[in-house]
């Protein structure tokens, strides 16, 4: 084998975004997962207007909007009473031709991104983990393993898309600061009925619980996310509670009927940006360089950002269309980004469980280098004097990035 102009370690949506960008482009990545097979669940659902802009431009938008389902309106609930409906198409009208929120489960979105880079000549190596990473004066050295088989490659760049326990940013020694909330939060994927399972979106809250309402693609299915009662499980490890242990404050009072739970997870909300995104010719992308809240839906769709970011610019690098200096752009764009990003959805999420935190029942675990969770002023402070967190095809109002070429690749 050859050996490849770019690993990719990670085959979640950001790394199948990379792959896929540089496949068109004319780079064929090599991409590993040390997964055997891709994500069957997950809590990513909305896509975003840009993500199908970029889409667009990678011939793929179509296939998402008939495989997802397209939301117009967003209602607001607050202890029991409906206090607002926006309707998101006018919010985006003249500004995307995608003015509307897009419902699609990641573990979806991933197999049809799967299918187009086999559509692309590119294969996902699977079962493959990335073990070390060594510098040396002949260039970068990537250990493998792969059922106790143990093998190198020498790419000349390597992208870490591995997700918030990256092996890449751990090998390479770069902190991840931030927190995580003490609240313990469920996501579900429901049968249900009810006036609310009407394929608009619901935010609902109270001063102790807390529900979301999206709707699926099939009638009469929607994703839950929502709190898990204090006094659930009785102490018990989270993978042992159950639908059961849901705060049912916010259903019931929403008139949510569920007759069937077809699927069911709990996870804590993190908050944490890496403190370089770049090393040398390694960068982080996604999860691996960035975690937060969900609110807003923008964790996916900004992994997707960095990925495209990084993909125009390594491609350009790689066939001789620019200086490597093009490179330096990549950090300092997506940690801008990142940085806001983590300090509204922090401002947002706080805002939200305000009442919570009065109670300390949102309390935060300090780890990493912080002693203290940064506010979200704090946050956005160290980002002051970083370049607009523009994406990479237009700036933020509308411009193009001037070294990036205005590309609809071949369907």
């Amino acid at each position: 084998m050859s050996e490849p102009d770019v690993l990719i370690v990670g085959a979640g949506p950001t790394g199948l975004v990379l792959a896929l960008w540089l496949a068109r482009a004319g780079v064929k990545p090599r991409i590993i997962d040390k997964l055997a097979e891709p994500g069957t669940s997950s809590r990513a659902l909305a896509v975003q207007a840009r993500t199908l802009e970029f889409y667009h431009q990678l011939g793929i938008a179509d296939r998402v909007l008939a495989r997802g389902r397209q939301v117009s309106f967003a209602n607001m609930w607050i202890a029991g009473r409906h206090v607002a409906r926006a309707e998101l198409g006018a919010m985006g009208a003249g500004i995307s031709p995608y003015a509307y929120a897009l419902i699609y489960p990641q573990d979806e979105h991933e197999r049809m991104l799967i299918d187009a880079l086999a559509q692309a000549g590119v294969t996902i190596e699977r079962e493959v983990e990335l073990t070390a990473l060594d510098r040396t004066p002949e260039g970068m050295v990537a250990h493998l393993s792969s059922n106790g088989r143990r093998s190198e490659c020498r790419p000349a760049f390597v992208a870490g898309c591995d997700g918030s326990h990256s092996i890449v940013r751990t090998s390479l020694g770069i902190g991840f600061g931030g927190g995580t909330y003490e609240h313990l939060f469920y996501v579900a994927d429901v049968e249900a009925s009810g006036a609310t399972m009407n394929g608009e979106l619901h935010v609902a809250l109270d001063a102790t619980d807390f529900l979301v309402v999206f709707p699926l693609k099939d009638e009469g299915r929607a994703r839950l996310i929502g709190t898990v009662r204090e006094d659930a499980g009785g102490g018990a490890p989270r993978d042992h509670l159950s639908w059961n242990d849901v705060g049912r404050r916010v259903i019931e009072w929403l008139r949510i009927d569920v007759t069937r739970v077809r699927w069911f997870s709990t996870y804590h909300v993190h908050h944490r940006v890496a403190q370089r995104f770049r090393d040398g010719n390694i960068f982080l992308l996604g999860d691996a360089a960035h975690v937060h809240s969900p609110v807003g839906g923008q964790g996916m769709n900004t992994g997707i950002g960095d990925a495209v970011n990084l993909a125009w610019k390594l491609a350009s690098v790689v066939r001789g269309g620019a200086s490597a200096a093009l490179l330096d752009s990549y950090e300092p764009e997506r940690i801008g980004f990142a940085r806001r990003l983590v300090a509204t959805t922090d401002r947002a999420y706080r805002r939200s469980c305000r009442r919570c935190l009065e109670r300390s029942s949102c309390a935060t675990r300090r780890s990493g280098p912080f002693r203290r969770l940064p506010s979200s002023t704090a946050i956005a402070r160290s980002a002051k004097g970083m370049p607009a967190p523009c994406m990479p095809a237009t700036g933020c109002r509308g411009r193009r990035h001037p070294r990036m070429p205005p590309i609809i690749f071949n369907r």
